[in-house]
């Protein structure tokens, strides 16, 4: 049996969101559901945190959504910045981070079975080698590598002007670049 659906342009289904009618809200989530949830698992990795985001997410959508402003990109796009920032501050949180540290034996011995970027990077130095920047770079790279955040999100967080933060990078990672090659 087929269920007929309505196809709605996405000025009009934003529309219907932003005067609160629930039945787009639930095509909201019927059609971007299982994206965001693939989304925030990349970032989380575990399925029970990120089923609790994706839930966060669509309330912050929800609650939010007389924010959303067609001229500045797509609806997607703007669901995926939610869903990600809400994944990205999960993982910056007390709550995950007390978490990680109550772990048993058995699963610190099998995570170092499976080591995770941060880990292969510091294996090879790499950490020791980004101390060495001026504080400034090594801020930004910092923020943009091993905390996961866009440049704009880190000129939204350092208040700098976005073409500095893209300028401070380039620079960190040619000077990255040229003490790597000292390195070895």
């Amino acid at each position: 049996m087929r269920v007929n659906t309505i196809v709605y342009s996405e000025e009009a289904f934003v529309q219907r969101l932003q005067s609160g009618d629930r039945a787009a809200f639930a095509d909201l989530y019927d059609r971007y559901g299982r994206s965001l949830y693939g989304i925030i698992f990349t970032i989380v990795k575990t399925e029970s945190d990120a089923e609790n985001l994706l839930q966060d997410s669509f309330v912050k959508i929800w609650r939010n959504i007389s924010l959303y402003d067609a001229s500045k990109g797509r609806l997607y796009t703007w669901l995926v910045v939610i869903a990600r920032r809400i994944a990205l501050d999960f993982l910056r949180s007390n709550q995950y981070l007390g978490s990680q540290t109550i772990q048993s034996d058995e699963l610190l011995v099998s995570r170092e079975a499976n080591t995770t970027e941060t880990q292969r990077l510091e294996h090879i130095g790499l950490e020791t080698v980004v101390n060495q920047l001026a504080p400034q770079l090594k801020q930004i790279i910092d923020f943009q590598y091993f905390l996961g955040y866009t440049q704009q999100e880190v000129a939204d967080e350092l208040g700098l002007p976005l073409g500095t933060v893209k300028s401070r990078t380039r620079a960190a990672l040619l000077e990255l670049r040229q003490l790597l090659s000292f390195e070895s």
